[in-house]
Protein backbone atom coordinates (compact mmCIF):
# COMPACT_ATOMS: atom_id res chain seq x y z
CA UNK A 1 0.00 0.00 0.00
CA UNK A 2 2.62 2.36 1.13
CA UNK A 3 4.57 1.56 -2.49
CA UNK A 4 1.48 2.29 -4.20
CA UNK A 5 0.81 5.70 -2.41
CA UNK A 6 4.80 6.76 -3.38
CA UNK A 7 4.07 6.07 -7.03
CA UNK A 8 0.73 8.06 -6.97
CA UNK A 9 1.38 10.24 -4.76
CA UNK A 10 1.72 14.16 -5.87
CA UNK A 11 5.16 16.46 -5.21
CA UNK A 12 4.48 18.89 -2.68
CA UNK A 13 6.97 21.65 -2.49
CA UNK A 14 8.23 22.26 0.91
CA UNK A 15 7.27 18.83 2.95
CA UNK A 16 8.87 19.92 6.17
CA UNK A 17 7.06 23.44 6.56
CA UNK A 18 3.94 21.27 5.75
CA UNK A 19 4.54 18.35 8.08
CA UNK A 20 5.14 21.38 10.60
CA UNK A 21 1.77 22.68 10.19
CA UNK A 22 -0.07 19.25 10.17
CA UNK A 23 1.08 18.81 13.74
CA UNK A 24 0.36 22.27 15.35
CA UNK A 25 -3.38 21.81 13.45
CA UNK A 26 -3.35 18.49 15.71
CA UNK A 27 -1.86 19.69 18.75
CA UNK A 28 -4.22 22.43 18.37
CA UNK A 29 -7.41 20.47 18.25
CA UNK A 30 -6.12 17.73 20.80
CA UNK A 31 -5.52 21.78 23.62
CA UNK A 32 -9.41 22.86 21.90
CA UNK A 33 -10.47 19.30 23.73
CA UNK A 34 -9.23 20.02 27.30
CA UNK A 35 -11.18 23.62 27.26
CA UNK A 36 -14.32 23.73 29.16
CA UNK A 37 -17.64 22.36 27.10
CA UNK A 38 -19.73 24.44 25.75
CA UNK A 39 -23.40 23.95 25.27
CA UNK A 40 -24.66 21.35 22.40
CA UNK A 41 -26.17 24.05 20.28
CA UNK A 42 -23.05 26.12 20.47
CA UNK A 43 -20.37 23.63 20.11
CA UNK A 44 -22.02 21.51 17.12
CA UNK A 45 -20.69 24.54 14.40
CA UNK A 46 -16.86 24.33 16.16
CA UNK A 47 -16.95 20.34 16.08
CA UNK A 48 -17.86 20.66 12.37
CA UNK A 49 -15.18 23.03 11.49
CA UNK A 50 -12.89 21.18 13.50
CA UNK A 51 -13.71 17.95 11.61
CA UNK A 52 -12.89 19.56 8.41
CA UNK A 53 -9.36 21.16 9.44
CA UNK A 54 -8.64 17.59 11.14
CA UNK A 55 -9.50 15.85 8.08
CA UNK A 56 -7.68 17.93 6.02
CA UNK A 57 -4.65 17.80 8.48
CA UNK A 58 -5.58 13.86 8.47
CA UNK A 59 -4.77 13.74 4.55
CA UNK A 60 -1.99 15.85 4.47
CA UNK A 61 -0.26 13.76 7.13
CA UNK A 62 -1.02 10.66 5.90
CA UNK A 63 0.73 11.89 2.10
CA UNK A 64 3.81 13.61 3.80
CA UNK A 65 4.47 10.35 5.78
CA UNK A 66 3.89 8.73 2.95
CA UNK A 67 6.67 10.50 1.19
CA UNK A 68 9.18 10.37 4.18
CA UNK A 69 9.36 6.47 3.82
CA UNK A 70 10.96 6.91 0.48
CA UNK A 71 12.88 10.44 1.63
CA UNK A 72 13.66 10.84 5.10
CA UNK A 73 14.12 13.91 6.70
CA UNK A 74 15.02 15.37 9.70
CA UNK A 75 12.15 15.50 12.19
CA UNK A 76 11.29 19.21 12.67
CA UNK A 77 11.23 20.85 16.29
CA UNK A 78 7.30 21.94 17.43
CA UNK A 79 6.74 24.09 20.23
CA UNK A 80 4.58 21.83 22.68
CA UNK A 81 1.41 23.37 23.45
CA UNK A 82 0.97 24.35 27.43
CA UNK A 83 -1.92 21.87 28.72
CA UNK A 84 -4.18 23.20 31.74
CA UNK A 85 -1.94 23.16 35.41
CA UNK A 86 -3.41 20.41 37.13
CA UNK A 87 -5.18 22.65 39.74
CA UNK A 88 -7.03 24.58 37.60
CA UNK A 89 -10.71 24.23 37.53
CA UNK A 90 -12.83 24.47 34.94
CA UNK A 91 -15.94 26.47 34.95
CA UNK A 92 -19.11 25.72 32.60
CA UNK A 93 -21.02 27.61 31.03
CA UNK A 94 -23.75 29.27 33.55
CA UNK A 95 -27.02 27.50 32.72
CA UNK A 96 -30.21 29.81 33.82
CA UNK A 97 -32.44 28.62 36.82
CA UNK A 98 -36.13 28.07 36.05
CA UNK A 99 -38.29 31.47 36.99
CA UNK A 100 -39.47 30.29 40.68
CA UNK A 101 -42.87 29.69 41.21
CA UNK A 102 -45.17 32.09 43.40
CA UNK A 103 -46.80 30.27 46.33
CA UNK A 104 -50.21 30.11 44.98
CA UNK A 105 -48.59 28.36 41.58
CA UNK A 106 -46.66 26.07 44.00
CA UNK A 107 -50.22 24.95 46.11
CA UNK A 108 -51.61 24.37 42.98
CA UNK A 109 -48.83 21.94 41.25
CA UNK A 110 -49.14 20.69 44.88
CA UNK A 111 -53.30 20.09 43.86
CA UNK A 112 -52.24 18.31 40.78
CA UNK A 113 -49.97 16.10 42.48
CA UNK A 114 -52.23 15.00 44.96
CA UNK A 115 -54.73 14.19 42.57
CA UNK A 116 -52.47 12.22 39.91
CA UNK A 117 -50.56 10.09 43.19
CA UNK A 118 -51.85 6.88 44.17
CA UNK A 119 -51.75 5.88 47.23
CA UNK A 120 -50.20 2.57 48.12
CA UNK A 121 -53.36 -0.55 48.24
CA UNK A 122 -52.44 -2.36 51.40
CA UNK A 123 -53.10 -5.95 52.09
CA UNK A 124 -54.71 -7.36 54.86
CA UNK A 125 -53.10 -6.90 57.97
CA UNK A 126 -50.86 -3.83 56.59
CA UNK A 127 -50.52 -0.53 57.95
CA UNK A 128 -49.94 3.15 56.63
CA UNK A 129 -47.81 4.71 59.62
CA UNK A 130 -47.04 7.63 59.58
CA UNK A 131 -44.37 8.77 62.38
CA UNK A 132 -43.96 11.96 63.87
CA UNK A 133 -42.05 13.86 65.91
CA UNK A 134 -43.67 16.90 67.79
CA UNK A 135 -41.70 19.97 68.94
CA UNK A 136 -44.00 22.17 71.44
CA UNK A 137 -42.86 25.85 73.35
CA UNK A 138 -44.11 26.08 76.88
CA UNK A 139 -43.60 29.53 78.42
CA UNK A 140 -43.66 31.23 82.09
CA UNK A 141 -44.57 34.66 82.70
CA UNK A 142 -43.06 35.46 86.39
CA UNK A 143 -45.47 37.95 87.04
CA UNK A 144 -48.48 36.10 87.28
CA UNK A 145 -46.54 32.56 87.93
CA UNK A 146 -48.45 30.85 85.20
CA UNK A 147 -46.55 28.44 82.33
CA UNK A 148 -49.09 27.58 79.21
CA UNK A 149 -48.59 27.87 75.64
CA UNK A 150 -48.94 30.55 73.55
CA UNK A 151 -52.03 31.88 73.17
CA UNK A 152 -53.41 28.74 75.81
CA UNK A 153 -52.62 30.09 78.94
CA UNK A 154 -49.29 31.90 77.75
CA UNK A 155 -47.71 34.83 75.60
CA UNK A 156 -44.36 34.86 74.02
CA UNK A 157 -44.28 38.55 74.70
CA UNK A 158 -44.65 38.65 78.12
CA UNK A 159 -42.72 35.18 78.84
CA UNK A 160 -39.88 35.43 81.29
CA UNK A 161 -38.24 31.74 80.70
CA UNK A 162 -39.21 29.00 77.47
CA UNK A 163 -38.71 26.09 76.64
CA UNK A 164 -38.91 23.09 73.94
CA UNK A 165 -40.50 19.67 74.49
CA UNK A 166 -40.29 17.03 72.31
CA UNK A 167 -41.68 14.05 71.58
CA UNK A 168 -42.03 11.28 68.82
CA UNK A 169 -44.46 8.86 68.06
CA UNK A 170 -46.36 7.04 65.47
CA UNK A 171 -49.81 6.52 64.07
CA UNK A 172 -51.17 3.44 62.52
CA UNK A 173 -53.92 4.05 60.23
CA UNK A 174 -55.92 1.02 58.47
CA UNK A 175 -56.90 0.40 54.79
CA UNK A 176 -60.69 1.20 55.55
CA UNK A 177 -60.57 4.88 57.81
CA UNK A 178 -63.72 4.04 59.52
CA UNK A 179 -61.43 1.08 61.22
CA UNK A 180 -59.55 1.27 64.37
CA UNK A 181 -56.67 3.81 64.33
CA UNK A 182 -53.24 2.64 66.64
CA UNK A 183 -51.21 5.20 68.07
CA UNK A 184 -48.00 4.93 70.23
CA UNK A 185 -45.44 7.27 71.26
CA UNK A 186 -42.10 7.83 73.77
CA UNK A 187 -40.82 10.12 76.54
CA UNK A 188 -40.82 13.49 76.28
CA UNK A 189 -37.29 15.63 76.23
CA UNK A 190 -36.73 18.93 77.18
CA UNK A 191 -34.42 20.40 73.85
CA UNK A 192 -34.41 24.28 74.46
CA UNK A 193 -34.54 26.63 77.23
CA UNK A 194 -35.30 30.31 76.82
CA UNK A 195 -34.69 33.12 78.99
CA UNK A 196 -34.78 32.86 83.03
CA UNK A 197 -33.03 29.27 82.99
CA UNK A 198 -33.21 28.36 87.01
CA UNK A 199 -36.82 29.52 86.85
CA UNK A 200 -37.97 27.67 83.58
CA UNK A 201 -36.25 23.77 85.35
CA UNK A 202 -38.12 24.64 88.68
CA UNK A 203 -41.28 24.66 86.25
CA UNK A 204 -40.59 21.77 84.02
CA UNK A 205 -40.69 19.38 86.68
CA UNK A 206 -44.00 19.83 86.90
CA UNK A 207 -44.84 20.40 83.05
CA UNK A 208 -42.95 16.96 82.04
CA UNK A 209 -45.18 15.10 84.50
CA UNK A 210 -48.34 16.63 82.50
CA UNK A 211 -46.69 15.77 79.70
CA UNK A 212 -46.22 12.12 80.12
CA UNK A 213 -42.64 11.83 80.18
CA UNK A 214 -42.75 8.09 80.24
CA UNK A 215 -44.54 8.02 76.90
CA UNK A 216 -47.43 5.85 76.12
CA UNK A 217 -47.71 2.16 74.38
CA UNK A 218 -49.36 1.38 71.55
CA UNK A 219 -53.31 1.53 71.76
CA UNK A 220 -56.38 1.44 69.62
CA UNK A 221 -59.13 4.52 68.96
CA UNK A 222 -60.86 6.12 65.88
CA UNK A 223 -59.93 8.54 63.34
CA UNK A 224 -58.09 11.34 65.15
CA UNK A 225 -59.29 15.07 65.87
CA UNK A 226 -57.61 18.49 65.14
CA UNK A 227 -57.74 20.35 68.23
CA UNK A 228 -59.28 22.96 67.21
CA UNK A 229 -62.35 20.57 65.09
CA UNK A 230 -64.31 19.80 68.60
CA UNK A 231 -66.07 16.73 68.46
CA UNK A 232 -65.97 15.76 64.80
CA UNK A 233 -62.96 14.04 63.45
CA UNK A 234 -60.59 14.02 60.48
CA UNK A 235 -63.02 11.86 58.59
CA UNK A 236 -66.43 13.71 59.62
CA UNK A 237 -64.69 16.86 57.54
CA UNK A 238 -63.51 14.30 54.76
CA UNK A 239 -67.52 13.48 54.71
CA UNK A 240 -68.90 16.62 54.88
CA UNK A 241 -66.85 19.31 53.59
CA UNK A 242 -67.97 20.89 50.23
CA UNK A 243 -65.44 19.89 47.10
CA UNK A 244 -65.46 23.07 45.39
CA UNK A 245 -62.39 25.12 46.75
CA UNK A 246 -64.28 28.82 47.25
CA UNK A 247 -67.23 27.05 48.57
CA UNK A 248 -64.86 24.88 50.96
CA UNK A 249 -63.60 28.30 52.58
CA UNK A 250 -66.27 29.75 53.56
CA UNK A 251 -68.04 26.45 54.86
CA UNK A 252 -65.41 26.41 57.28
CA UNK A 253 -65.56 30.17 58.15
CA UNK A 254 -69.01 29.59 58.58
CA UNK A 255 -68.96 26.97 60.56
CA UNK A 256 -65.97 28.47 62.89
CA UNK A 257 -68.01 31.55 63.23
CA UNK A 258 -66.45 35.13 62.40
CA UNK A 259 -63.45 35.82 64.78
CA UNK A 260 -60.65 39.25 64.77
CA UNK A 261 -59.98 40.63 61.53
CA UNK A 262 -57.58 38.77 59.43
CA UNK A 263 -58.11 35.75 61.73
CA UNK A 264 -60.84 33.86 59.88
CA UNK A 265 -58.67 33.20 56.48
CA UNK A 266 -55.59 32.48 59.43
CA UNK A 267 -58.18 29.58 60.53
CA UNK A 268 -59.28 28.32 57.89
CA UNK A 269 -55.67 27.99 56.59
CA UNK A 270 -54.52 26.62 59.79
CA UNK A 271 -57.29 23.66 59.69
CA UNK A 272 -57.12 22.58 56.07
CA UNK A 273 -52.99 22.39 56.65
CA UNK A 274 -53.67 20.16 59.76
CA UNK A 275 -56.53 17.70 57.60
CA UNK A 276 -53.60 17.53 54.77
CA UNK A 277 -50.92 16.54 57.47
CA UNK A 278 -52.61 13.45 57.54
CA UNK A 279 -52.09 12.02 54.46
CA UNK A 280 -55.07 10.34 53.79
CA UNK A 281 -57.99 10.29 52.51
CA UNK A 282 -59.86 10.78 48.89
CA UNK A 283 -56.91 12.18 46.42
CA UNK A 284 -59.41 14.11 44.92
CA UNK A 285 -60.77 16.14 48.03
CA UNK A 286 -56.62 16.32 48.87
CA UNK A 287 -56.11 18.12 45.81
CA UNK A 288 -58.81 20.83 46.19
CA UNK A 289 -58.04 21.36 49.51
CA UNK A 290 -54.87 22.23 47.99
CA UNK A 291 -56.96 24.83 45.63
CA UNK A 292 -58.23 26.06 48.54
CA UNK A 293 -55.18 27.22 50.12
CA UNK A 294 -54.03 28.84 47.19
CA UNK A 295 -57.20 30.96 47.81
CA UNK A 296 -55.90 32.72 50.80
CA UNK A 297 -54.34 35.42 51.22
CA UNK A 298 -50.88 36.39 52.94
CA UNK A 299 -48.67 33.46 51.43
CA UNK A 300 -44.89 33.17 49.98
CA UNK A 301 -42.60 29.98 49.39
CA UNK A 302 -39.04 28.79 49.97
CA UNK A 303 -36.55 27.57 46.91
CA UNK A 304 -37.11 24.16 46.26
CA UNK A 305 -34.86 21.72 48.82
CA UNK A 306 -34.81 17.67 48.01
CA UNK A 307 -37.83 18.20 46.25
CA UNK A 308 -39.17 19.76 48.93
CA UNK A 309 -41.57 23.56 48.85
CA UNK A 310 -42.64 25.04 52.25
CA UNK A 311 -45.16 27.76 51.57
CA UNK A 312 -45.66 30.22 54.35
CA UNK A 313 -49.06 32.09 55.61
CA UNK A 314 -48.70 35.22 57.52
CA UNK A 315 -52.03 36.81 58.93
CA UNK A 316 -52.19 40.12 60.75
CA UNK A 317 -54.55 40.11 63.69
CA UNK A 318 -55.99 43.17 65.58
CA UNK A 319 -58.02 43.17 68.45
CA UNK A 320 -61.45 45.19 68.09
CA UNK A 321 -60.53 47.11 70.41
CA UNK A 322 -56.87 48.29 69.68
CA UNK A 323 -54.97 49.22 66.09
CA UNK A 324 -52.17 47.33 67.75
CA UNK A 325 -51.66 43.88 65.13
CA UNK A 326 -49.91 40.73 66.22
CA UNK A 327 -48.16 38.69 63.27
CA UNK A 328 -48.96 34.92 63.45
CA UNK A 329 -47.76 32.53 60.89
CA UNK A 330 -48.53 29.33 59.57
CA UNK A 331 -46.06 26.63 57.45
CA UNK A 332 -46.37 23.87 55.26
CA UNK A 333 -43.67 21.48 53.86
CA UNK A 334 -44.92 19.52 50.73
CA UNK A 335 -43.23 17.12 48.09
CA UNK A 336 -44.16 18.45 45.35
CA UNK A 337 -43.71 14.87 43.33
CA UNK A 338 -46.42 13.44 46.15
CA UNK A 339 -48.26 16.35 47.29
CA UNK A 340 -47.57 14.25 50.60
CA UNK A 341 -46.96 17.00 53.69
CA UNK A 342 -43.59 16.30 55.41
CA UNK A 343 -43.90 19.30 57.88
CA UNK A 344 -46.38 22.01 59.36
CA UNK A 345 -45.49 24.94 62.14
CA UNK A 346 -47.29 27.45 63.61
CA UNK A 347 -45.84 30.64 65.11
CA UNK A 348 -47.96 32.83 67.18
CA UNK A 349 -46.88 36.73 68.06
CA UNK A 350 -43.73 36.52 65.19
CA UNK A 351 -40.72 38.81 66.66
CA UNK A 352 -42.22 39.60 69.97
CA UNK A 353 -40.56 38.99 73.52
CA UNK A 354 -37.37 37.14 73.88
CA UNK A 355 -37.78 34.08 72.41
CA UNK A 356 -36.37 33.66 69.13
CA UNK A 357 -38.56 34.38 66.06
CA UNK A 358 -37.77 31.01 64.46
CA UNK A 359 -38.77 28.93 67.47
CA UNK A 360 -42.41 27.85 66.25
CA UNK A 361 -45.02 27.53 69.20
CA UNK A 362 -45.43 23.95 67.49
CA UNK A 363 -43.16 21.87 64.81
CA UNK A 364 -44.28 18.43 63.33
CA UNK A 365 -42.12 16.37 61.00
CA UNK A 366 -43.64 13.05 59.38
CA UNK A 367 -42.49 10.43 57.43
CA UNK A 368 -44.74 7.76 55.73
CA UNK A 369 -44.39 4.43 55.31
CA UNK A 370 -46.62 0.86 54.66
CA UNK A 371 -45.98 -1.86 57.32
CA UNK A 372 -46.89 -5.34 57.07
CA UNK A 373 -48.43 -5.09 61.20
CA UNK A 374 -48.60 -3.69 64.43
CA UNK A 375 -45.57 -3.35 66.43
Amino acid sequence: MFEKVQEIRPEIEGDDENLSAARMLLLNEMQAELRPARSRTARRPWLLAGAVVGTAAAVTAVVLVAGALRTPEPEPKVEAVPTRSPDATLTPTPVPSPVAASAPEVLQGAAIAAAEFQPSVLAPGQYLRRSWTHETLGVYDSSFDTWGQPGYGGSRETATSAWVIRSSGAEYSPADLSDSWYREWGPAEVVAVFGDQPEAERQLESVLSMEGSGGHPLHAGGAPSLPESGAEDILWYFNTMPRDPSAMIDWIKARQGDDYAGWNDGKVGWLLIGLLSYNVGDPGLRASMYQALSLLPGSTVGPEQHGLRTVTFDSHLAGADSAETSLTRFTITIDIATGLVTEISTTSEVGEGMIPADVPDSRSTYTMSVVDGLP
